[in-house]
C-alpha cells in the first residue's frame, strides 16, 4: 500500500504541456504548485518534439530559472532502446540531465528481441550511473515492451542496479497488467508513477498511442481502478502527473496545469481518507 503524506510533492510531466518550452514550463509548474518537472530533451519518436538544451548558456539559464522558482527536475526523456541504439550517442542527454539536476532518465523498449533491449538498458544504466541518474524503462502497449511482465523480464536480464521500471497508470491498465502483479516485483525495481485517468473501455489497438498522447483524463475523472494500483505500490512512490488533453485546447497552459495539480491532489486526498 502506498503511503500518501499530507504534503504531496507532485511532478509535472512534459507530455502534459509538450508545446511549452523548458524555461516556461518551470514557471508554469511553480505557479500550479508542482515541486518538479519532467523534460523531453530527446524525441520519443523520430521527428518528435524535443528541447535538448545543448549549450552551456541554455543549461545555466535553466538552472537559474529552476532555483528562482523552487522547482527541480525529476526526469529527462525519452531514449528508445533497439538494435539501432548507439548508447554513447545519448551521453549529451545525460550531460544535460546532470547539468540541470535531473535524477532519472526514461527509456522505452523498441525491439521485440528483449535480449537486445536488456543489453542496451544495461549499457545505458552503466553510462548514466556516474551522472547520478537512474534509468527507468517505461512499458507501453503500443511498443514491443508492452506490459509490466515484459519490463520485469527486460530489467531482470539487464541485471544492473541502476535499472528500474516506470509505472504509467494508463499503460498499466491498457496493457492488461493487473495491479496485483506489482506485489511480486521487488520494490527496488520500481521507479515513479505517471498518474492520470481514462475510461474503463480501451480504444481500438491502433488508437492506444493517440489516447496516451492526447486523450487522458484527470485523476478521478475516469474509471480506472487507480486505488487498486496505489494499494499495490511501495510507500512514497514519486508521483508525476501526465494528462495531455486535446479536449482542453481552449484553456491556457496555466489553467490546464492548475487543473491537473488540483485534480490530482483532490484524488490523492480522497484516497488517503479511504485508507484511514
Amino acid at each position: 500500500m502506498a503511503a500518501i503524506p499530507d504534503t504531496i510533492p507532485l511532478s509535472l510531466a512534459h507530455l502534459s504541456e509538450l508545446d511549452v518550452p523548458p524555461l516556461e514550463l518551470v514557471e508554469l509548474a511553480a505557479r500550479a504548485g508542482f515541486a518538479s518537472i519532467g523534460l523531453r530533451v530527446s524525441p520519443a519518436s523520430p521527428g518528435g518534439i524535443e528541447y535538448p538544451l545543448r549549450t552551456a548558456g541554455e543549461r545555466a539559464e535553466m538552472r537559474r530559472r529552476l532555483a528562482a522558482n523552487g522547482v527541480s527536475v525529476l526526469e529527462v526523456e525519452m531514449v528508445p532502446l533497439s538494435h539501432a541504439t548507439r548508447v554513447e550517442d545519448y551521453r549529451p542527454v545525460l550531460e544535460t540531465g546532470a547539468a540541470i539536476g535531473a535524477s532519472r532518465l526514461t527509456v522505452g523498449g523498441d525491439s521485440a528481441d528483449f535480449s537486445v533491449v536488456a543489453e542496451k538498458l544495461a549499457e545505458m544504466c552503466e553510462l548514466a550511473q556516474p551522472y547520478g541518474i537512474a534509468v527507468d524503462l517505461e512499458f507501453m502497449p503500443f511498443r514491443p515492451v508492452q506490459s509490466l511482465a515484459h519490463a520485469v523480464d527486460v530489467v531482470t536480464r539487464a541485471d544492473h542496479p541502476n535499472a528500474h521500471i516506470l509505472i504509467d497508470a494508463l499503460h498499466v491498465f491498457r496493457s492488461g497488467t493487473s495491479p496485483q502483479e506489482f506485489a511480486g516485483v521487488d520494490a527496488a525495481l520500481l521507479g515513479p508513477i505517471q498518474l492520470c485517468d481514462a475510461p474503463a473501455q480501451a480504444p481500438p489497438i491502433d488508437h492506444l498511442a493517440h489516447e496516451a498522447r492526447t486523450e487522458r483524463r484527470m485523476p478521478g475523472d475516469g474509471d480506472l481502478p487507480l486505488e487498486d494500483l496505489f494499494d499495490a505500490l511501495p510507500d512514497d512512490v514519486p508521483i508525476s502527473v501526465e494528462v495531455p488533453r486535446s479536449s482542453d485546447v481552449d484553456r491556457s497552459a496555466k489553467e490546464r496545469a492548475v487543473l491537473a495539480g488540483a485534480a490530482t491532489r483532490a484524488w490523492l486526498a480522497r484516497y488517503r481518507a479511504r485508507r484511514v
